[in-house]
């Protein structure tokens, strides 16, 4: 029927899905494997099994710092180069105020023949960088790391598969993603305008001038001159020219010299059992490969500009060609290229790097052990790495550009290099690119040469869509994983009686209450929003549909009720919270479910586990709900009971020192304290001020008693941290819990606040912007509730008393029965409701 040819472009919906769910396996996987060997390589770089640490004796703290310095180095080289090549053709004055330091480095690597001289030394860096990485991250012989199986070192570690990783997705390819389309952003920063100079110092020092010689006698061949923006060399320019190329070529014999006898001689970072014959072909073999990888680049952008009748009568160029730039290819066929350099480029640096141990007398040529030192370090390898199999190719392809695609090998390459990107391998990279981007707040040149409207967050591209959803399930993945874990765990920990409470009571009892508990907050935390949030609404709207929920609302929003609920509500929240780390908290050298001690530490003797369960199942999942279903939410007799407790708890006075601070700050701010209710007269007035003094009394006790207990180290507190720590601890977790809680309340209360009057504030200012900017609230909220529950579980570890009744060791001597409540862990409760949340409610 004539009907259009279909693309490798999805066509149906099931076409989009499957398409999806590809990609997002690749990202999922690709992630997983960067996370794990960024994970081993820190594990052998701080159990001292690589060469760096072991043999070098770098300290681990410093190589970390070394390795990650040089992989964000190597980002700024390969991200810089496209964005300084990109940018040649764009005037300058369009970007000379938005972009001051990006206007500095172009400036300096645009003027003259600069160009190809900070590609030339940036090359040689490059190298080295990977060279110099390899030596930090190169384990040594029978490492043993994190206690992994010999197999996964050997295939992670050894053969050098986890630093490739690494190197290539982060250090790499994230930075061409996002310098590809915000180069200006990318390379406004002195990080750059540094790696331009030092790229043009290295090139000046006349260490790759070799290169040149190679470009001059293919331009005698060819017959074609040198293209250059600078007027021809005077004689002293051109003596110190060539000067310099003939110290490059003796150099880079004497590279070779020594590369090759220490190949013959196994004295090489070589794996074992290859011998130095088969090293020496491989040498050869993967300079070749490396060499057509790096001029295939330059021989396909050349012939874009080839007319397209001579390139057809080139049928093998025409064929590379054609196949490189059909569809999306070109992009894919450059990340997996990217991907193959590289990993020849780790190859290469096991294979050249020398590995003499001094003081043998077996040093290469006889030569000092100083330098034979310098010899192990690499460099000699970077060298001959950066002129004989990359910048000589580039040459000659830029020269002989059909020529060199006529090579029936390309075609094999080309497909290699599809084959390798389309595994996802490093689909990662794409990941990284999105977070690095809207993290470091990159935009589009268009935004800023061409006024187009600026990116947000909300994905642009199918690719961002696709990262976006991948983040999302791994999120969705990673959470219900480590809450399934978590439940398990403390289930498991409570009926095998290694907790607390669970050797005070029977285990199903301490289960049964434990998951009252969460049950109960879950509704106090719901069941707060809904009712302030049901305040303006009329409540005949609900009376008949809703009766619960029309009893609770008519309770709280009677009067003062609802700051009497919340009140109360609040010495319940942490309570329970203190009553659930009872329940879960497991004893010294618990042992669940033949979990390794490592992971017991972690999810158990930690509390991680307690708080993830309570966080999740206990707070967010019903405050979730309340947010859009507030009648249905409260509309149950639990709700009902959980009101009238809350009220009967304010109501006892407890709390009441709260008030003391309510009335000290209307005073200092001559705000009349705000009343739903007419004034108390003298009765009511004497009962609350007795209340007052009563719960003043209480805190003071309970902070006495809290303190010796901690000095004395009697409390619940993980061991090994001293007494001294443990109050300093208890004192900033106070002060950061009480800034969590006042923070919500402040942002709620500016919102009415003119805006004329706020801009004033330029802090203020500030963190409101910020906090209120896109969905930064509703993320900023889930966040605040899971660090304060975070905080509120170690206050409980550090205020609850862990006094043995019956051996005289009393805290000031009370008596048993009054020690036994001391170690429930209200006076605890009670500190941390009024001291850091409800007193900094009120300021």
């Amino acid at each position: 029927e004539g009907a259009e040819k279909e693309t490798g472009l999805p066509v149906t919906r099931r076409d989009k899905d499957i398409d999806r769910t590809i990609s997002v396996l690749k990202y999922t996987y690709s992630l997983c494997l960067l996370v794990f060997s960024v994970v081993i390589l820190m594990g052998a770089i701080f159990q001292g099994q690589t060469a760096g640490t072991a043999e070098r004796n770098i300290p681990p703290i410093a190589a970390f710092f070394v390795f990650w310095f040089l992989i964000a180095w190597l980002a700024m080289m390969e991200g810089g180069q496209g964005a300084l090549v990109g940018l040649q053709p764009i005037d300058k004055s369009l970007y000379s105020e938005s972009h001051p330091r990006a206007l500095k480095c172009t400036s300096v690597a645009h003027k003259g023949d600069n160009m190809e001289r900070f590609i030339v030394g940036r090359q040689f860096l490059v190298v080295a960088i990977v060279f110099v990485t390899n030596i930090m991250v190169l384990p040594i012989k029978d490492a043993v790391v994190l206690g992994l199986p010999d197999i996964v070192i050997e295939i992670f570690l050894a053969s050098g598969l986890a630093v490739i990783l690494t190197t290539t997705m982060i250090g790499q390819l994230t930075s061409q993603v996002n310098a590809a389309n915000c180069m200006l952003d990318f390379v406004n920063s002195y990080f750059m305008i540094f790696t331009t100079y030092v790229s043009l110092v290295v090139e000046l020092s006349g260490l790759l001038h070799s290169v040149y010689l190679v470009e001059i006698i293919f331009a005698k061949v060819t017959g074609t001159p040198i293209e250059s923006d600078e007027p021809p060399r005077s004689v002293i320019k051109n003596t110190f020219f060539w000067a310099r190329v003939v110290m490059s070529v003796a150099i880079l014999g004497f590279c070779f010299a020594v590369t090759l006898d220490a190949l013959f001689q196994g004295k090489t970072t070589m794996w074992e059992g290859v011998a130095p014959s088969t090293s020496f072909v491989i040498f050869f073999l993967l300079m070749c490969v490396v060499g057509l990888m790096e001029g295939m680049q330059i021989a396909l952008f050349a012939v874009v500009n080839v007319p397209e009748e001579m390139l057809r009568s080139h049928k093998l160029a025409n064929a590379n060609s054609t196949l490189a730039f059909a569809g999306q290819n070109l992009q894919t066929f450059l990340i997996g290229r990217q991907i193959s350099v590289t990993i020849c480029m780790y190859i290469f640096a096991r294979i050249t790097t020398v590995d003499v141990t001094l003081g043998i007398g077996e040093n290469i040529f006889g030569v000092s052990d100083g330098l034979q030192e310098f010899f192990n370090t690499g460099l000699l390898g970077a060298l001959l790495t950066t002129v004989v199999a990359s910048l000589g190719w580039r040459i000659v392809a830029s020269s002989f550009p059909i020529f060199f695609l006529s090579n029936p090998l390309i075609y094999l390459m080309i497909r290699l290099c599809l084959l390798v990107e389309m595994t996802g391998v490093c689909s990662a990279s794409w990941v990284l690119g999105r977070w690095n981007k809207l993290i470091a707040g990159y935009q589009p040149d268009a935004v800023y040469l061409e006024g187009a409207e600026p990116q947000g967050k909300a994905p642009v591209t199918r690719r961002d869509k696709d990262v976006d959803t991948t983040v999302t399930t791994i999120k969705y993945m990673c959470s219900l994983g480590l809450l399934l874990f978590s439940v398990v765990i403390v289930m498991a920990a409570i009926f095998s009686e290694q907790t607390s409470i669970a050797q005070q009571i029977h285990p199903a009892f301490a289960f049964v209450l434990f998951w009252f508990l969460l049950i109960w907050l879950a509704m106090m935390e719901g069941g707060q929003g809904c009712l302030v949030g049901l305040q303006p609404i009329d409540k005949e709207l609900f009376k008949e549909s809703h009766p619960v929920t029309f009893k609770c609302t008519t309770v709280a929003q009677k009067g003062d009720n609802m700051e009497r609920f919340i009140i109360g509500r609040q010495f319940l929240v942490v309570l329970v919270v203190f009553l659930t780390n009872m329940c879960g908290n497991a004893v010294k050298g618990a042992e669940v479910l033949m979990l390794p001690g490592i992971v017991t530490e972690i999810f158990l003797s930690s509390g991680l586990a307690m708080m993830l369960t309570t966080i999740i199942i206990g707070q967010l999942t019903a405050q979730v709900n309340a947010a859009n279903c507030m009648l249905d939410f409260i509309n149950t007799y639990f709700m009902l009971f959980t009101t009238y407790v809350s009220l009967f708890i304010e109501y006892s006075g407890l709390l009441h020192c709260v008030y003391l601070v309510q009335v000290f700050f209307a005073k200092v701010t001559g705000n009349p304290v705000e009343s739903k209710e007419p004034p108390r007269n003298s009765i009511q007035k004497a009962f609350f001020w007795a209340r007052v003094l009563m719960s003043t009394i209480i805190l003071g006790f309970a902070f006495a008693v809290t303190l010796a207990a901690l000095f004395q180290g009697k409390t619940a507190m993980w061991d090994g941290v001293p007494a001294g720590a443990s109050v300093v601890i208890f004192i900033l977790l106070m002060c950061f819990v009480g800034l969590m809680d006042g923070m919500q309340i402040a942002l709620f209360a500016v919102v009415n606040f003119p805006e004329e009057e706020l801009n004033k504030h330029t802090v203020a200012a500030a963190n409101c912007k910020l906090t209120f900017d896109g969905k930064n609230f509703a993320a900023f909220l889930i966040g605040r509730q899971i660090l304060v529950t975070v905080c509120m579980f170690v206050v409980a570890r550090i205020t609850s008393l862990n006094v043995v009744v019956g051996t005289g060791e009393n805290i000031f001597g009370v008596s048993d029965g009054l020690q036994n409540f001391f170690n429930t862990g209200l006076l605890g409760a009670v500190i941390t409701t009024i001291v850091a949340s409800l007193a900094w409610r009120i300021v």
